[in-house]
């Protein structure tokens, strides 16, 4: 009996569905690699214009102090806690504006002391100024490099029988990078110069105490299209 096959692929039929498969499979992955494509150049990335720049930072500082004159000797313990929030928006690509609120605490007290019992201090300060932010590097990086400005102003205010208030008043100058988690969120750690002045107005221990020098800062931000 002659058997006439006009099949030209000779290839056994598990072999043309192991063809079938793999070219379906491809095909899935060339479509799923351009839809990600397309999300990705339509996306905007985490500094473009139109981006709101939402993050905090926060510090808790504790130390001794001791204070001696050829009469008098004294030991004191002194608490400090500060927490600032930046709520800010691309006005252009890489350039943010906005507002940093902040708010401090600080508690000393005596411990010991060679005349009399000593005493303490509690007060706290709330401010509120503007800020601008600029990213040097290019949007799609991991991270970026960054300077930002800041100028607080507001209130001093110390409790107790002393009570009286006065201002606080807060420049810094900061540089430093950000590291980009993903698209919304990154962590960033900058260094600068800070000079911070606090004042008690109108009272009998009236005084104006002036800090300034370097400060690292640690902090967490978000950056989001719609706020």
């Amino acid at each position: 009996m002659l058997i006439i096959n006009f099949n030209k692929d000779r290839s056994p039929p598990d072999r043309l569905e192991s063809l079938f498969l793999n070219k379906k499979i491809n095909m899935k992955t060339l479509s799923t690699f351009i839809t990600l494509l397309v999300i990705s150049l339509t996306t905007k990335s985490q500094i473009d214009k139109g981006i709101w720049l939402v993050g905090g930072t926060g510090s808790f500082y504790s130390y001794n102090e001791d204070y001696s004159t050829p009469t008098f000797n004294q030991t004191a313990k002194y608490t400090s806690v500060d927490v600032a929030a930046s709520v800010g928006y691309f006005i252009l690509d890489k350039f943010a504006a906005g507002l940093r609120p902040s708010f401090s605490s600080y508690k000393g007290r005596v411990v010991s002391a060679s005349v009399g019992s000593g005493g303490s201090t509690n007060s706290y300060s709330v401010a509120i100024g503007p800020f601008t932010r600029y990213y040097f590097l290019n949007p799609e990086k991991p991270f970026n490099i960054l300077a930002d400005v800041s100028y607080q102003f507001g209130l001093n205010q110390r409790l107790g029988a002393l009570r009286s208030k006065g201002k606080d008043n807060t420049f810094s100058l900061m540089g430093g990078t950000e590291v980009f988690f993903n698209s919304t969120a990154g962590m960033e750690i900058l260094l600068g110069f800070t000079q911070n002045v606090l004042s008690i107005e109108n009272s009998p221990d009236e005084f104006n105490n002036k800090r300034s020098g370097f400060q690292v800062s640690i902090g967490f931000t978000l950056h989001l299209e719609k706020l």
